[in-house]
Formats: structure tokens, sequence, C-alpha cells
């Protein structure tokens, strides 16, 4: 069989057109110009001898299916390249090379500056990308070989994927200042009986709480259902109703500068832990170990307040 001849550029280009939907986002996400992708892209397609994409005016880039089989073959190998720049960091004892982890939409903002400062500072040869997406997008792109890791929560975990504990988390009960309850110890579900719920409407969050809510005999009262977490904490503020959410932010306060008190809910809940997912069966590499130990000895404080 003849040799392709390709590279690995060509490769590159290819899947960044492939998940970045077209020539011109492929461009700005690899710093080059929009016609240098479509020489490039022109360029492999005459070297397998096949169509890969169908390019729409105005609508961007589909992929045919020959394409869709190229594209998981060429990851395959980018990922098999990167492993061999890994392995060779890690003969002369560095730390170093790209490090894609996923984190739950909601987490990023808490976790992910400081794995950012963590990296930057302990290990700077290490080129970390994120992605910030559902628990369930997550898992596949680990399934997919798209991402090294995901940091989310236990009770989110499906399908084939292994986990490591970071720390044990609880639900808490976000609350106005104004609230009767707001200063009680510990609260029951049951004294919110006659109160409106307001679900952060990302699954299976919001199928987790209502599975809660259901558990203690409440009625789902919902008022409203936000994507926003921030927008279901300023509704909370101002007293129109009651949040179950695991996050507490410093400063306790909404956008809007209200306060928000978080109380322990009395009941017993299911058990949940923020966990490290990664594709089941692989090895961890020198990155992702460090990934681990990073989250479990800076990670666990953000829920011990």
């Amino acid at each position: 069989m003849a040799s392709l001849n390709l590279s690995l550029r060509h490769l590159e280009v290819f899947c960044a057109v492939v998940e970045r939907g077209s020539l011109s986002d492929a461009a700005h996400f690899l710093h080059v110009s929009p016609s240098g992708i479509s020489l490039a892209l022109t360029e492999l397609e005459r070297r397998i001898g096949t169509q890969l994409t169908v390019r729409i005016r105005g609508k961007g880039v589909a992929i045919t299916p020959a394409g869709h089989s190229v594209y998981r073959s060429a990851k395959k190998a980018i990922h098999a390249v990167e492993e061999i720049d890994t392995a060779v960091a890690a003969a002369r004892g560095e730390v170093a090379g790209p490090l894609r982890i996923g984190v739950f939409t909601t987490l990023s903002p808490w976790v992910f500056p400081a794995m950012a400062e963590f990296f930057a500072t302990a290990h700077p040869g290490v080129s970390l990308e994120v992605e910030e997406e559902p628990s369930s997008a997550l898992q596949a792109m680990l399934l997919d070989g798209e991402l090294d890791a995901a940091i989310l929560y236990e009770n989110h975990l499906v399908g084939d994927v292994d986990s490591q504990l970071i720390t044990p988390v609880r639900l808490q009960l976000a609350l106005s200042a104004e609230h009767p309850l707001a200063e009680s110890e510990a609260v029951s579900l049951q004294s919110l009986r006659d109160d409106h719920a307001i679900i952060f409407g990302v699954r299976p969050v919001s199928d987790h709480v209502e599975e809660v809510l259901r558990d203690a005999g409440l009625p789902l009262r919902v008022r409203w259902r936000s994507r926003n977490i921030e927008t279901v904490r300023a509704l909370v503020a101002r007293n129109l109703g009651y949040a179950v959410i695991m996050g507490r932010p410093h400063g306790d306060h909404s956008y809007e500068g209200k306060p928000i008190v978080y109380r322990p809910i009395a009941e017993e809940l299911p058990p949940n832990a923020l966990v490290m997912a990664t594709a089941r069966g692989t090895q961890p590499t020198a990155k992702v170990q460090s990934l681990l130990r990073f989250c479990r000895e800076e990670l666990s404080g953000l829920w011990q307040r």
C-alpha cells in the first residue's frame, strides 16, 4: 500500500474544522488565515483521495461519512503523538504537554481558576485546556478521547468511566436573608411545604433536586427554572423562593448585592461527592495524577465552610 504522506498539521487542521464547524472558526482557533485552512483541507482530501467535507456557503462545513471515520482516526493519531511528547517529558522528569480538562458548568468558576494557577506555577510546561459542559457531554467527550479528565459530581456519572474521589459534598438550602427560617441552625424540607422552589434547570441536577423534594414528601411547587445558577441565586436573594443547590460561593451575595444564607438540610440525603472521571481502563498520565493530587489537597475546603 502506498504511503499517504500525511502530516500532523493536516490532521490538526481537519480536526479543528470538524470540531469548530466552519473554516473561519477553525482558522481563528489555530491562529491562521481561513485561506490557509482551506488549502490544507483540500490538500488532505487530495492525498487521501476522498471527500471529507462539504463546504456550504453561509452555513459552515458538513462532514461526509468518510470524514467522520477519518476524524476518529485522526484524533487517535494526534493523541498518540501527544503521548509520545508526554513520555519524553516524563523521562526528563518533566510534567508537560497538553492537558484537556472538562468541568461541570457550575463548578468551573470555583475550581478551574485555581487549577490554571497551579499548573502555570508548578508545571508551566503543561498546556491546559478546559471544556465547560453538562456532565453527560463531558462523559461523552471522555469516551471519544477529547478529554483527559473531567471534574463533576459522583451522582452525575453514567456510562463507561472510572472515577476518583476528591471530596464528599452535600446539598444545601439557599434562602433569602429575609426568609423566616434564615436564622435556623438546620432546616427541614417539610417546613418549606408552602414555599416555591427555584430549580437550576440543567440535568441531571434538576432531576436529583426534584427527587430529594419528592422523597421529603414535598409537592413540586416550582416557580421558576433557570439554566444560569446566578439567576437562581438572584431570585432566591429577592425572597421569591428557595433553592436546593450544591455550591456556596464566597461572599454569599447575588450579583445584585443582595444577601443569601445557606443552611444545612435536616433530612438524610443521598451521598454525593466531587470526583475526577477518566475513560475506563485508561492509564493516568503524570499530568492527570498531578491534577488529582491538586484537587484533593486544595478543593475539599470549598465545601467545608
